[in-house]
């Protein structure tokens, strides 16, 4: 069964991915208990569901924001910065070649 969500529970739950946040650190910000908390959780991890599409793009959002800053910093020539960006796109490729050859 799929839950609908309402406009502004979906904009309110998109707020906090932007962020950051997990599922389940979203759900606690937004006071749901019991068969509420459970099924938004249910939901949000179910790829075919809306909310999980939602959650999905919106913390894309975080992850390219997180991107940004870490580039600007690594222009600005910060070494800590610069070893992370580094780092980073060194484990992206690793990831990219383990999906390309094991689809993991």
């Amino acid at each position: 069964m799929i839950t609908v969500y309402t406009k502004d529970f979906i904009a309110r739950m998109k707020d906090l991915a932007v962020i950051g946040l997990s599922p389940a650190q979203i759900a606690e910000r937004m006071g749901l208990e019991g068969i509420d908390r459970s099924s938004f959780l249910h939901n949000i991890t179910q790829e075919d569901h809306p909310l999980h599409k939602e959650y999905f793009l919106a913390s894309r959002h975080y992850h390219e924001d997180m991107d940004a800053a870490l580039s600007t910093s690594a222009l600005s020539g910060d070494p800590k910065a610069l070893r992370l960006a580094y780092e980073l796109n060194h484990q992206n490729k690793v990831d990219d070649l383990k999906k390309e050859l094991f689809g993991i």
